[in-house]
């Protein structure tokens, strides 16, 4: 009996160990499940943080790298394709057929060609560009200063023709400097440098002298002849049958337009030579001028009912009468014939900063845009296919350049173009007040 219970005992005992073992265990293995799971989320989220951070650092380096590289080849490309197109500008400069030179914000002379250099006198230019010398040191002209100074204040080009006279290369024994007709175009290069081609007009300009010669000559030669003409066609006039003298009065009238051109040629050659320029200046009073210009063609304005406007006081101006008389009979017989019929043409005249205006305008046609800057040229003759009426705007092409020719020898100035209101001709003359003692 004992030795049962001593069985049942040693059962019990070791069923309760049993127990504790396998609670012992199943407790380690569930904290060692709980501890395998933490490490194994702590491990994961530092894995990623770091992978992250590892490849926006790769990415950065070889964006980095990649963009120092291109920099540094763009700049030396872009260092080669400037320094490609300096050179090959200079070489054209330098090769151009015309002067150029160029000058900086202080007005230092930084570029100067050959053409240029020979034209203005400048010895050793490329040597003297080394030192950028101020350009007045070397070309001493007003008018080329000038024109650098408004193409810098208006940043745009401009123009400009004048006479280059040399400087005295040695003062104790001076040499005579001929001068030398140029003509300057400029462009604006930016941050105050400024370019300028220098175009020599000498052979134009003795082209165009030996033109004008040639023209006066031709009309000498053709003043008698034609003096003979007229006076065979007067003669011939009561003596041919009435119904044959209907062509001897159309002679008559072609001899006469004939004449008129030989005429206006002749005065063109007198004030190219200078024959003719002095002014026989005086107090002249413009209005009544106006009047008897207008008195001689009141026949040709009646025709067309074309009626004079005159605005303005009294006036009084010295001037030369009788190139006056001829400035304003040419350009009123114009404004007559291009006017239409029953319209009017106004002439003002005012004071305007101590110089007389003179305007005149009428309702024609008007001139091409076009045609306005040639109609004071010699022998400039609107195309008749570009005006609104389809008429030729004129006889010979000389009326104009005369009236210019005047108003130069005035030290005056003109200039046309359509009035906006009556759409026809716009003529402004500006005389200054001249001095007769002078």
């Amino acid at each position: 009996m004992e030795l049962l219970w001593l069985l049942v005992g040693i059962c019990l005992g070791a069923i309760a160990t049993s127990a504790c073992w396998f609670s012992w265990n199943y407790a380690k293995q569930r904290r060692n499940r709980k501890l395998r799971k933490r490490s194994r989320h702590v491990f994961k989220a530092k894995s990623i943080r770091s992978f992250k951070s590892w490849a926006k650092n790769i990415q950065q380096n070889i964006r980095q790298n990649y963009n120092n590289q291109f920099n540094a080849q763009f700049q030396l490309i872009e260092h080669k394709e400037d320094r490609g197109d300096r050179l090959l500008w200079g070489k054209i400069v330098e090769l151009s057929p015309i002067g150029y030179i160029q000058v900086d914000q202080d007005n230092r002379l930084t570029v100067c060609n050959q053409q240029a250099a020979s034209m203005m006198g400048i010895a050793n230019h490329q040597k003297g560009l080394i030192r950028k010398p101020f350009l007045l040191q070397l070309i001493r002209s007003y008018e080329l200063d000038h024109l650098v100074e408004l193409t810098r204040s208006l940043a745009q080009g401009s123009q400009v023709d004048w006479v280059f006279h040399p400087a005295i290369p040695d003062p104790v024994d001076p040499v005579p400097q001929i001068g030398r007709p140029i003509r300057a175009c400029s462009i604006y290069l930016g941050q105050g440098q400024v370019g300028i081609f220098l175009i020599d007009r000498q052979e134009s300009v003795a082209i165009t002298q030996q033109r004008d010669r040639w023209t006066s000559d031709i009309a000498h030669e053709l003043k008698t002849p034609l003096t003979s003409i007229r006076l065979v066609a007067e003669t011939l006039e009561p003596r041919v049958d009435p119904a044959a003298r209907i062509w001897v009065e159309r002679l008559l009238s072609e001899i006469d337009r004939i004449t008129k051109l030989v005429q206006d040629l002749l005065e063109l050659g007198q004030m190219d030579v200078g024959v003719e320029s002095v002014l026989h200046l005086s107090e002249v009073n413009l209005s009544s001028i106006v009047r008897s210009v207008w008195v001689t063609l009141e026949p040709l304005a009646n025709r067309k009912q074309v009626k004079l406007k005159y605005i303005g006081n009294e006036l009084f101006w010295q001037l030369d009468e009788s190139r006056i008389y001829r400035l304003l009979l040419n350009l009123l017989d114009n404004s007559i014939k291009h006017s239409p019929a029953l319209q009017s043409i106004t002439i003002k005249t005012s004071v305007i900063d101590s110089n007389l205006q003179i305007e005149i305008i009428d309702a024609g046609e008007g001139f091409p845009e076009e045609s306005l800057p040639h109609i004071f040229d010699r022998f400039y003759k609107v195309d008749p296919s570009r005006t609104r009426s389809g008429t030729d705007r004129g006889g010979s092409g000389l009326g104009l350049a005369i009236s210019r020719q005047i108003v130069t020898l005035h030290k005056g100035s003109i200039a046309a173009k359509n009035h906006p209101e009556t759409g026809g001709v716009w003529i402004t003359i500006t005389l200054p007040y001249q001095n007769p003692t002078k």
